[in-house]
């Protein structure tokens, strides 16, 4: 393959890339089931980092709004090269795929791909070494993010990453609680999904995670920001359910922590906590920069009783100043042993 053919691809790869949240296009399907079919056809073969690298870069469209059946061939494509790929020796400690978040290569690829496949160009120092990248093992890397990507979970040794809708969930809840919420956003809707997700969260670690979100949202949703009876219920509706499920909760902590001080940065923490995978994300986080309590304490069923209890009340006094009051659920104001106020909520957006 020319130089020119190269870029071309990576231009097309490029393309999909950039335009991914425009709408479902059948090109852009095209694309992608191409470079897929070419990947599944020689999936060990001398172009398979080529093929692979092409649909990490458009993973953002396969993750949004694809075709029928463009996720489930791409995940067969790269699941084939993780598996003639990741098993073949190799002499390098480290890889690029295990260096930097997802974002970042694909920020990246489209100016390196050029000068990666085509071995006569020019290569820039400051990148790793070229074998490195094109290592066997280094493009399964590669196969098994792209794996993750579109089932999280289903690949082992790869950077931990949150899932895309919890990401989505986090920006546009952010923007809501900033003020500028995204054009064509339904706030109350927006806000209500919470409290909606929190009542059917069966994972014990999920609902932690999801009433300390709805928690950061209830700072908005009492706030002469919004008036919305069906919010406040929502919200309370998904308080209420996780407080039955919270009756006998007991924990051994000396003390717990309060939550961050702002919408946002509780949202962040919460939705990072409401996944197996966002909780990996929210460990390696607070390892490398020190920020956040610690998960152990954040899970803590007491804990969440508390932190839930505490926006109930917050909510219901809220209603009731401007609705009139609704009969609690029966059980919902039980106490619980052990439990003690969650900290400062003081927020300044409320």
């Amino acid at each position: 393959m020319s130089a020119a053919e190269i870029g071309d691809l990576v231009e097309a790869w490029g393309g999909v890339q950039d335009d991914y949240q425009s709408r479902r296009d059948a090109a852009k399907d095209r694309i992608v089931l191409e470079c897929a079919r070419a990947l599944a056809a020689d999936p060990g073969g001398e172009r398979a980092h080529q093929w692979t690298l092409g649909l990490v870069m458009m993973l953002p469209y396969v993750g949004w709004l694809p075709g029928d059946g463009v996720p489930g061939a791409v995940f067969e494509a790269v699941r084939a090269a993780d598996g003639a790929l990741g098993g073949r020796p190799c002499p390098h400690a480290v890889h690029p795929y295990a260096e930097d978040e997802l974002e970042d290569h694909l920020f990246w690829l489209r100016d390196l791909l050029p000068d990666l496949v085509d071995e006569s160009a020019e290569w820039d120092e400051d990148e790793r070494p070229r074998d490195e990248w094109l290592c066997p093992r280094n493009v399964a890397g590669f196969a098994r993010i792209a794996m993750d990507f579109i089932e999280p979970g289903s690949a082992a040794g790869v950077p931990p990453r949150l899932p895309e809708d919890t990401r989505r969930d986090i920006e546009s809840l952010s923007a809501v609680l900033h003020g500028c919420p995204r054009p064509g956003t339904d706030v109350d809707s927006e806000i209500s999904r919470v409290g909606d997700a929190l009542g059917r969260a069966a994972d014990p670690d999920d609902r932690a995670g999801l009433v300390i979100a709805t928690a950061a949202v209830s700072w908005y949703a009492i706030s002469d920001m919004m008036r919305s009876e069906s919010v406040l219920d929502d919200l309370a509706a998904g308080l209420e359910t996780a407080l039955t499920r919270l009756s006998d909760a007991r924990c051994a902590h000396d003390g717990h922590p309060g939550l961050p001080g702002s919408g946002p940065d509780a949202v962040w923490v919460g939705l990072h906590l409401s996944s197996p995978a966002g909780r990996r994300v929210y460990e390696a986080e607070r390892g490398s920069s020190g920020w956040g309590a610690p998960q152990e304490a954040l899970l803590c069923p007491v804990f969440t009783a508390a932190t839930a209890r505490e926006t109930l009340a917050r909510l219901r006094e809220r209603r009731e100043a401007l609705f009139g009051a609704e009969p609690p659920v029966d059980g919902a104001d039980s106490p619980v042993d052990g439990a003690e106020p969650p900290g400062n909520r003081d927020n300044p957006e409320s």
